[in-house]
């Protein structure tokens, strides 16, 4: 497994889903269960593979480190207004597939698109943290506010980062960790979406994030990508104002 932060965490496989030795728990962001309903009500139709890549990625982790828990943290549905058909059945059949891959337990750190999920998630036993989970030197947020995080390491999503690489004449994009330093001395762990579909080129430039937390402290031109995929593996980059040079 690839480590980050001297053994701190490691990547559970060439997918975006980190595993935490010491709490033992495997760590995702940005799911975003019921996309594809939200995509067909704009006219735009695309294969409904989501759900079963996820699974598949969780389990493979669950099985590579044997952890007893997982933490998402953030934006585990999609649609803000409701809880929807698709997001329901699949959040429901994805914590019965977590029963029956062994997880002991389920935490989610609320994300802003995770309205009217809670009494589901609380009927099958999942913990909700609102705003910010604290793990020894860890902070885990979704990064959409502006909280207080003690931890020396922030792991947070949001921002569902990506980076483009020019391969073979054209350029293509992938899933990319972001390790941002802060000016307070801070390091960001930042997640890249487990969801199928989702992906964000990444900039040099603080205007461009969303997360308040990088746009008021965050360098991102020192970040550091750390590339995912399933066909290349996982590879951390130069930073990002060498690798936009």
């Amino acid at each position: 497994m690839e480590e980050l932060l001297g053994k701190k965490l490691k990547f559970a496989g060439p997918r975006p889903v980190l595993y935490m030795p010491s709490e033992d728990s495997l760590i995702v962001a940005d799911i975003h269960f019921g996309y594809e309903e939200a995509l067909a009500a704009q006219g735009v139709f695309v294969y409904g593979s989501q759900f079963r890549k996820v699974i598949s990625a969780v389990r493979e982790a669950r099985a590579t480190t044997g952890a007893r828990r997982l933490i998402i943290v953030g934006d585990l549905k999609h649609v803000f207004e409701r809880l929807t058909r698709q997001e329901r059945r699949e959040v429901r059949d994805f914590l019965l597939s977590l029963a029956e891959m062994g997880l002991k337990e389920v935490i989610l750190v609320r994300g802003n698109h995770d309205n009217y999920v809670a009494p589901l998630l609380r009927e099958h036993g999942v913990v909700v943290v609102e705003e910010v989970m604290e793990l020894g030197e860890f902070s885990l947020t979704h990064g959409h506010l502006e909280a207080e995080l003690r931890g020396e390491y922030v792991i947070m999503g949001h921002e569902h980062p990506a980076i483009q690489i020019e391969t073979g004449g054209y350029r293509e994009k992938f899933k990319a960790l972001l390790l941002m330093p802060t000016e307070g001395g801070k390091v960001l762990v930042i997640l890249p979406a487990l969801g199928e579909y989702l992906g964000n080129v990444v900039s040099l430039e603080r205007e461009a994030y969303l997360s308040p937390i990088i746009r008021k402290e965050g360098i991102p031109a020192r970040a550091v990508p750390v590339l995912v995929d399933q066909r290349l593996g996982v590879h951390s980059l130069v930073e990002l104002k060498e690798l936009y040079s």
